[in-house]
């Protein structure tokens, strides 16, 4: 389509304006000098028509010596670019005034400038008698009227090609202006190079106006058959803005028409398609995660319920008969079955909050009374395991969230530090106001994580060192359980290594 409407019109329209342009610089090139001598032999008729005006009541030689006649006649003269000579056919020259040594005027004769235009008033005869005269110097010659006679011709001086124009007055005196002829061609050499640049100019215009026209006129069609490429494609995107009331804007109402019909029963179908794709994914993943809950709960009880299985068949089986002895077995199997209890309800605690299940009863509270409530609860554990707990609440502002979720976040990092606490025994709860939050940080002195650990220690189950954590009974859910709380309220938490310890963070929103 592009080629057999768009190029086609840049084509005709080219090839039309490269004939007027070579019509153009034709004519120029073969008429423009003609023009131009044409044009300066009215320009030294005119300049004659003056110098008579200046010399008609002059009388002597000695009158064209006057300086207001020779600063007339050097201006008229140097106006044409050429030369002037006044005189007589036999007689002295009058102008220009030829000078002696001492710089006074001469009357020496010199060789007559003129040409005598002989006998008889037939133009013919004139030609004639002027061709023999200036012999083979002379290329053209054009007689004026009885008087006077236009030449071209080489001077034999200066050696160059000449426009000159004799007349003769009616008291016999001679006047003779010359101008070179190179200043003509010249002008028409320039006029045919000026003539070329414009005939370029309008080309590269004309062709760049034709592109325009064109694209104008194609670019609905194009519009139209890209549209419809789109369509094929399944892309109903793009419409169709051609606001014109003929057959081509017909037609791309009625493809807008079918491309808004099309988008929405395919939308309809992506979005159904997308929804079986989602439920597919969450199947999968829902499978992934019951595997590797069912992996990761197996394993967290197998050792409990190993130790209940293998002490209770030892009461069974009456394998101690000492009173101290089956006490000790009994205590095993309660202290296991408390742990199995802690881990089952630490996964329904998790799985409710992760679900998505968990409504948060958020209030504004006041942190620093939440953190002396939760830290007189564990009194008893630090007394016992000598640990020395300081708090530094620099929070007068009311904080807003779940809190007794919130307080399930600190009681799960105070565990945290309690467990890993070193010899130093050192515990410390901050919270201060850091940019529009309240950030409540635990510090317990003792060994440093791993940097590459502490994005892992938030997963589920996941225990640095596994035989230490036995060692405490700990579940591996405390720290996803702070995760899965701070996302729900949308905050941020975190762990960092310091010189002497690891401090755990969380952030609340502050209060209304």
């Amino acid at each position: 389509m592009n080629k057999s409407i768009r190029y086609k019109l840049l084509a005709y329209m080219t090839i039309s304006i490269l004939v007027f342009a070579a019509l153009l610089l034709g004519a120029n090139t073969f008429f423009a000098e003609k023009y131009y001598v044409k044009h300066n032999k009215n320009i030294l008729i005119k300049t004659t028509k003056e110098i008579v005006q200046i010399i008609s009541n002059l009388e002597s030689t000695s009158d064209f010596q006057m300086e207001d006649v020779v600063y007339s006649l050097n201006r008229l003269e140097k106006n044409i670019g050429g030369s002037l000579t006044i005189g007589k056919m036999a007689g002295p020259l009058y102008y220009p005034i030829y000078r002696d040594i001492k710089g006074m005027p001469s009357k020496a004769l010199i060789v007559s400038p003129f040409v005598e235009l002989g006998k008889g008033n037939e133009a013919f005869n004139k030609k004639k008698y002027i061709s023999k005269a200036m012999g083979d110097t002379l290329k053209s010659v054009e007689v004026y009227d009885k008087n006077s006679f236009f030449v071209i011709t080489k001077d034999p001086s200066l050696r160059i090609d000449t426009l000159r124009y004799q007349t003769r007055l009616e008291n016999d005196i001679m006047i003779l202006i010359w101008i070179p002829m190179a200043e003509i061609s010249e002008s028409a050499l320039v006029s045919n190079r000026f003539t070329a640049i414009v005939a370029l100019v309008t080309i590269l215009i004309t062709g760049l106006w034709t592109l325009y026209i064109s694209d104008k006129f194609t670019r609905p069609i194009k519009q139209i058959n890209a549209t419809a490429k789109r369509m094929a494609e399944l892309d109903f995107s793009q419409t169709l803005d051609i606001a014109s009331e003929d057959e081509i804007g017909q037609l791309s109402q009625s493809i807008n028409f079918l491309t808004h019909k099309l988008k929405v029963t395919i939308g309809e179908l992506n979005q159904k398609n997308q929804q079986l794709e989602r439920d597919i994914d969450k199947g999968k993943k829902i499978d992934t995660m019951r595997r590797e809950f069912v992996s990761n709960v197996s394993h967290e009880l197998k050792t409990p319920i190993f130790l209940i299985q293998g002490y209770a068949e030892g009461l069974k089986n009456n394998v101690v008969t000492d009173q101290e002895k089956r006490s000790f077995y009994c205590d095993v199997i309660m202290e296991e079955a408390e742990k199995m209890d802690a881990i089952v309800k630490d996964l329904l605690n998790l799985s409710q909050i992760e679900s998505g299940n968990m409504d948060l009863n958020k209030c504004d509270f006041n942190i620093e009374q939440l953190i002396e409530d939760v830290t007189k609860k564990l009194e008893p554990i630090f007394k016992e395991k000598d640990i020395n707990i300081d708090t530094k609440i620099a929070v007068s502002k009311m904080v807003n969230g779940d809190a007794i979720r919130i307080e399930q976040v600190i009681v799960n990092y105070l565990n945290n530090a309690i467990n890993h606490v070193d010899s130093s025994k050192k515990i410390k709860v901050t919270a201060e106001e850091q940019n529009n939050k309240v950030r409540v940080s635990v510090f317990n002195s003792g060994q440093s994580i791993p940097e590459e650990l502490l994005e892992r220690i938030w997963i589920s189950f996941y225990k640095i060192d596994k035989a230490r954590t036995r060692s405490y009974g700990g579940t591996g859910l405390g720290l996803a359980i702070v995760k899965a709380i701070q996302q729900a309220h949308g905050n941020k938490y975190g762990v960092f290594n310091t010189e002497d310890g690891v401090l755990f963070w969380f952030d609340i929103d502050i209060g209304v």
